[in-house]
């Protein structure tokens, strides 16, 4: 039976699938009542999405057309890098094929490269993501995540499902210790139990550190211990012969890739995972502000993680103000000059990031890194937390210490150019007169606490252009680092003179003969 009613234009069109209504209003037949309408909008409204979910799935498909993949998979390539490889075939001839991968801690960054074949009906093909020399290094413990596109030459597209794949040093078989985020790599007979005291040093680090900065860490850190410095070597970045011989590294953090890498069993393991463990995260802390984060910082920072501190850098940060070697702290932005110099800005930074969580607490400290990754700049970041940029930070610092605090970064500049000019004329009194030219040391600072090797001249912060820093803008730890057997600095023999305090008293007459005691 037709029923005939009478619905308002404004209803009808304020009710789900308003077009289907306005075809009904337009018609001058009999109307059937609301409820019948609406149930016949709602299967209408169904079978529409049915539709277009089986045609998408139909499209798919066409797209995919007949092609196969037989293989895909990513194989470690240690130490040049990672090796993709796959095999697929199609009646109508593979003739393009790529591999996209990215970090899996950092979503959204994906890249991709060609994979190498003969173009046919059945191929097999391989690409190599390079790490070290022949492309940007990535360290073992790195997780991506790949899959391959193939097409063929009638247009049809196929796209492998993502895999993860964690590169590893195939040289050893691999074992893990896992707690919560953390995840410590080992290898060998009897090594759990100093993979356990890697992992216990890591947990303790975090709990310290997550109040400091301000973070709560969902993704996996991942650390790669070895048994020794022999082994762990081949895995570190390339370093220039000078350095590599003048250095011994104990650790070494990377940020991008939420990776450290630690010799297992050197005594100092301990304060050596906590601090480099730290710098991970810091990085998270910075997010993609973390090429902003000033050496001074990021080390200072470092050494408060510390659960197993030494006074080493105490002793150094008095040698240095015994001996006129305390910089600014915005020439700081990172470390370099000689090993002293290194070790030096070490206990300066240590000493200034302790300044300022007991002076202004943890929270200040928290607060800070969402500020620098809005204003990308630690000056303005610094004025906004805590009322004052690095050169006022340098002031009070060495206030509380008892020093007299620097020139303006202006009239400082101007001190050092005279300076420079004098320096100039003293080392160039006639045009014709002979001097002896000496090369500087240029070689890389790429380690972090205790040396490097470079000689500081114009720059007056002795920073070198081989600090390490990733190929995404962000920053890695130059690693913690003791002087290699026999290669210690031989002016550190003076820090058996750093307990006194006359280093302190003759500060205030030294710094009238150099602008940065």
């Amino acid at each position: 039976m037709k029923i005939s009613v009478k619905i308002k234009f404004a209803e009808l069109s304020s009710l789900p699938g308003s077009p289907v209504y306005r075809h009904w209003r337009s018609t001058n037949v009999n109307l059937i009542k609301e409820e019948d309408l609406r149930v016949f909008v709602f299967v209408t409204t169904l079978f529409l999405l049915a539709g277009s979910a089986f045609s998408a799935t139909m499209v798919t498909r066409a797209d995919e057309g007949n092609i196969k993949v037989v293989e895909a998979k990513a194989e470690s390539q240690f130490p040049d890098g990672i090796k993709f490889s796959v095999i697929a075939n199609s009646t109508d001839g593979i003739d393009d094929i790529r591999v996209f991968f990215s970090k899996v801690d950092q979503q959204g960054r994906s890249s991709y490269r060609s994979v190498d074949f003969e173009p046919g009906d059945s191929v097999v093909g391989e690409s190599v993501l390079p790490s070290g020399r022949g492309g940007d290094y990535f360290p073992p413990g790195t997780k991506i995540e790949y899959s391959f596109e193939v097409r063929d030459k009638a247009g049809a597209v196929l796209r492998t499902d993502s895999k993860e794949f964690v590169y590893e040093d195939n040289r050893f078989e691999w074992l893990t210790v896992v707690e919560d985020l953390i995840t410590v790599y080992y290898y060998g007979e009897y090594v759990e139990d100093r993979a356990n005291v890697v992992l216990a040093a890591a947990k303790e680090n975090l709990e310290r550190m997550l109040p400091v900065l301000g973070i709560a860490p969902t993704e996996p850190l991942r650390i790669v211990s070895y048994n020794n410095y022999r082994h762990m070597s081949s895995a570190l970045p390339f370093r220039s012969q000078t350095v590599s011989e003048g250095l011994q590294t104990q650790g070494m953090a990377f940020s991008n890739e939420r990776v450290l890498l630690v010799h297992g069993f050197d005594p100092t393991v301990t304060g050596t995972v906590s601090h480099e463990f730290t710098h991970l995260l810091v990085g998270e802390a910075a997010g993609s502000a973390i090429g902003q984060v000033p050496s001074w910082l990021n080390e200072g920072l470092a050494e408060y993680g510390n659960i197993d501190p030494t006074d080493d850098y105490d002793a150094a940060l008095r040698y240095g103000i015994f001996t006129r070697r305390i910089k600014p702290l915005w020439y700081l932005s990172s470390f370099g000059g000689t090993p002293e110099d290194i070790i030096i800005a070490y206990g300066q930074g240590r000493s200034v990031v302790q300044y300022m969580i007991d002076t202004y607490g943890e929270a200040r400290m928290a607060a800070l890194f969402p500020v620098l990754q809005r204003t990308l700049d630690i000056d303005l970041a610094l004025l906004e937390v805590y009322a004052m940029d690095q050169f006022g930070l340098d002031t009070a610092w060495r206030e509380a210490l008892g020093l007299e605090p620097l020139p303006s970064p202006d009239e400082l500049e101007s001190e050092l150019e005279e300076a420079s000019e004098t320096s100039e004329t003293e080392a160039f009194p006639a045009e014709n007169s002979e001097t002896d030219e000496s090369p500087a040391d240029t070689g890389a600072a790429s380690e972090s606490t205790d040396t490097a090797e470079s000689t500081p001249k114009a720059d007056p912060a002795g920073a070198t252009e081989d600090d390490e820093k990733d190929s995404e803008g962000g920053s890695n730890s130059p690693g913690c680092n003791v002087p290699a057997s026999g290669n210690a600095p031989t002016g550190l023999g003076m820090l058996l003179l750093l307990g006194a305090p006359f280093g302190l008293v003759a500060l205030p007459r030294l710094r009238r003969r150099w602008p940065f005691s």
